[in-house]
């Protein structure tokens, strides 16, 4: 994978501050033939930045099962100030391909300063209810499952907890009750020997959690607090690792 990063710095002159998994390996729940979905943020040199006109900044990259993004630095970091969901959990993905302690360490700083508790509990429920509607035949995609699953608890977890969900889906059971964590953990097990397409007959104790669950967060969704991003550090931030 470092072999890939390095190549990519290489081909598009850019720095890769920041790489790491996502998706279903990231979240603990892959099959088979999951994809590798990597994410990763970079910055480019100086001149880049004393500029008056708009430039490209993402990297969008797709060859065989290697699924990589790349965001520039302070495009990252605007989307952290907003709460952006994606921006928040691939700070906090299990699986780091690159990255120094200390500058990861300053991300996720930053990232639990701009958490918004009420946009990510919004952006939550939207994936949840999405995924809720494939949910209604006699047998279903395991996929469309855990990502309702995945989302629902995650909304679960912010109001219970006011804090940013974990990215490893089975650390969100502790907030559910055993004997439907139990059938979770089942699927689970018939996911990863899998692939994406298999259909599996609907679980009807799992798929009513997952509609309990998505009532309540909606009820209480307008409840919750928002983030505050400190802008002067996020900006400190940015400057110095532009100069490095």
């Amino acid at each position: 994978m470092k072999t890939k990063l390095k190549n990519i710095e290489e081909k598009y002159s850019v720095t890769i501050n920041y790489a790491c998994e996502s998706g279903s390996r990231a979240w603990g729940f892959a099959s088979p033939d999951s994809d590798y979905d990597v994410r990763f943020l970079y910055t480019k040199p100086l001149e880049w930045y004393l500029s008056t006109s708009e430039k490209r900044d993402t990297i969008d990259i797709m060859d065989g099962d290697f699924d990589a993004v790349g965001w520039e630095l302070r495009k990252s970091l605007r989307l952290l100030m907003k709460s952006n969901v994606p921006a928040l959990e691939h700070l906090f993905s299990p699986i780091l391909y690159m990255g120094e302690d200390a500058l990861v360490s300053e991300l996720r700083s930053i990232a639990l300063e701009c958490f918004s508790p009420i946009a990510c509990m919004f952006h939550y429920l939207s994936m949840s209810k999405k995924y809720e509607k494939k949910l209604a035949d006699e047998t279903v995609r395991l996929k469309s499952l855990f990502y309702a699953l995945r989302t629902s608890l995650a909304g679960k977890w912010i109001l219970e907890h006011k804090s940013i969900p974990p990215v490893v889906f089975s650390e969100m059971l502790s907030i559910v009750y055993d004997d439907i964590a139990k059938e979770i953990r089942t699927l689970m097990h018939i996911k990863s020997k899998n692939n994406e397409a298999y259909l599996h007959p609907r679980n009807e104790k799992v798929i009513r959690f997952v509609s309990e669950t998505i009532a309540v967060n909606d009820k209480y969704a307008k409840s919750l607090p928002t983030g505050q991003p400190d802008s002067a550090r996020i900006d400190n931030f940015l400057f110095k690792e532009i100069i490095r």
